[in-house]
């Protein structure tokens, strides 16, 4: 790690990646280096990311399809609640919507993510699925993300639009939490803009 006070801090990593929901007989599938430049106190970080032996493309390719349709053969559109449930167990039928919710909120936390603060995803909170005219899979859904190491928990809601080998279209909004000097309420009808993303 090298800090320079004027420019930020960067890091340089090295990992293993495993599939996301690893099966019990499959290994690490991946060697990965990557160096993270943090611009002082900022959010979203610089990565450049280089790894080996990761899942061949046609698997993946597959993989993506078989989650698309599984998504496009529910009876009508989605609208639940909690995931997971108050037990922390996820429906195998809801574990699709989960994925992809998780892929969706994963983008979220690395805009979000700074030197001192990263996040991970605790709950989706509500998901409403959207018919489309075209073929494309479109959710709104509200997650919450916990966020270290100050313990509060950020409610976000994620418009996602997505469709097999082309890029995911995120949008997002995320309650900021406000210290009681920012909050003293003396300003009339501020409100805080939506942020989106570049590929939308």
């Amino acid at each position: 790690m090298m800090t320079d006070p004027k420019r930020g801090c960067e890091v340089d990593l090295v990992f293993s990646t495993e599939r996301y929901d690893l099966k019990e007989d499959e290994d690490q599938v991946g060697k990965c280096s990557a160096r993270v430049f943090y611009k002082n106190e900022k959010p979203r970080p610089a990565v450049n990311v280089t790894c080996t032996r990761l899942i061949e493309k046609k698997k993946t390719q597959e993989e993506d399809y078989l989650l698309y349709k599984q998504l496009k053969q529910l009876r009508a559109p989605l609208d639940v609640g909690s995931i997971p449930d108050s037990h922390g167990h996820i429906d195998p039928s809801l574990r699709p919507i989960w994925d992809l919710a998780f892929l969706g909120s994963s983008y979220v936390m690395w805009e979000k993510t700074t030197q001192s603060l990263h996040y991970y995803l605790a709950q989706l909170n509500s998901v409403k699925q959207w018919k489309t005219n075209d073929d494309a899979i479109d959710f709104d859904y509200i997650v919450l993300l916990h966020e270290f190491p100050t313990q509060e928990i950020i409610p976000c809601r994620i418009h996602l639009i997505w469709f097999p080998g082309k890029p995911l279209k995120v949008k997002y909004h995320c309650q900021e939490l406000q210290t009681p000097e920012e909050a003293s309420g003396t300003e009339e009808g501020s409100a805080v803009a939506l942020t989106e993303s570049s590929n939308f």
